[in-house]
């Protein structure tokens, strides 16, 4: 056993009107098993970004051997709730981020506070992996667009996801929670960790410590895969910008955003003669980050939360909405 003693963990879910995925994630969490560190102190805290409150019910009758604690947070956007469930943590060890779209394996926070203490880390990001729903189309189930990625269990990284993470509380100490700047545009993660490592703060790498992540026939759509790629480019710009705004830094982004566009492009034309929809999807791919790292060069905040239920269309994703209606893979 690597923990010589009961550590206390908050386990922190921000939520918004999808409350049979809630559901899953907390049956999920009753699962949770301790290998390799002793069975941590544990508290579950839901915030629910629904005024409405749509999650309590379930939070009320979920059957978890863990507290759960529901508050609402009416301020609408995810830098609210996330910072919201920071608050209602109260006095812990470590905070453990996971989204209402997942759900962890058994092993998930074993292997996340086992890699913390075997690698003296501040920061642990774990994977996430597809769980397609059935009507998902094959091809999007081949082409890899929800793999998740690779690396050795203690790599350090620059930045990480709050989708699958867990926190040392001293963390929150010594750098400013999440920004309201991102609470309609996302990335709010992104900017965090960036500012975690720039604090010097040690951010590793768990490849076994894995969630799943829904995936429906809605996302696995040509439109929604690009227009998660243009939110993506988008917001790791500004991320960026307020970390370090140094020319030199705008100038790396601008050149590499170019080049996204232009190889993007032609592999996309490539494939496209060799008809394979899979391989000319990911070139588009490469070519929505680019354009959506070039628009926030130019200013342009990509607001993918500002209506929820419906979704902005930037140029790339209606173009692949008409692809979508006249093509089959």
């Amino acid at each position: 056993m690597a923990q010589r003693s009961k550590i206390r963990v908050a386990i922190c879910v921000a939520t918004f009107r999808r409350p049979e995925l809630l559901r899953e994630l907390l049956d999920g969490i009753a699962r949770l098993t301790f290998r390799k560190v002793h069975t941590p102190q544990i508290r579950i805290v839901v915030v629910d970004n629904d005024e409405l409150a749509t999650a309590e019910e379930v939070c009320r009758k979920v059957s978890v051997r863990w507290p759960v604690k529901y508050v609402v947070e009416p301020k609408r956007g995810i830098t609210h709730a996330r910072n919201r469930s920071i608050i209602e943590a109260g006095s812990v060890d470590f905070v453990a981020f996971i989204d209402d779209d997942e759900v962890p394996s058994a092993s998930w926070l074993d292997e996340l506070l086992w890699t913390q203490s075997e690698f003296a880390a501040d920061v642990v990001s774990g994977s996430v992996w597809p769980r397609y729903a059935p009507d998902v189309a094959d091809w999007v189930r081949g082409g890899g667009f929800f793999d998740a990625r690779v690396s050795a269990t203690g790599t350090t990284r620059r930045a990480c996801a709050a989708n699958n993470v867990l926190v040392g509380s001293d963390v929150f100490r010594h750098v400013t929670r999440f920004d309201d700047a991102f609470a309609l545009s996302g990335a709010e993660d992104t900017h965090f960790f960036l500012r975690v490592a720039q604090a010097g703060h040690r951010i590793v790498w768990s490849q076994e410590a894995v969630v799943f992540e829904a995936v429906s026939a809605g996302r696995g759509t040509v439109s929604w895969i690009l227009r998660r790629e243009y939110q993506t480019g988008n917001g790791w710009v500004f991320s960026e910008a307020v970390v370090d705004n140094r020319l030199r830094i705008r100038t790396f982004r601008f050149s590499k955003a170019c080049g996204h566009v232009v190889i993007g492009s032609i592999n996309a034309i490539w494939w496209s003669v060799l008809l394979d929809w899979a391989a000319i999807v990911r070139s588009l791919q490469r070519v929505s980050m680019g354009v959506g790292m070039l628009a926030a060069l130019l200013g342009h905040r990509f607001l993918a939360y500002q209506n929820a239920g419906s979704e902005q269309r930037e140029p790339l994703t209606r173009i692949a909405g008409r692809l979508e209606r006249t093509s089959e893979p």
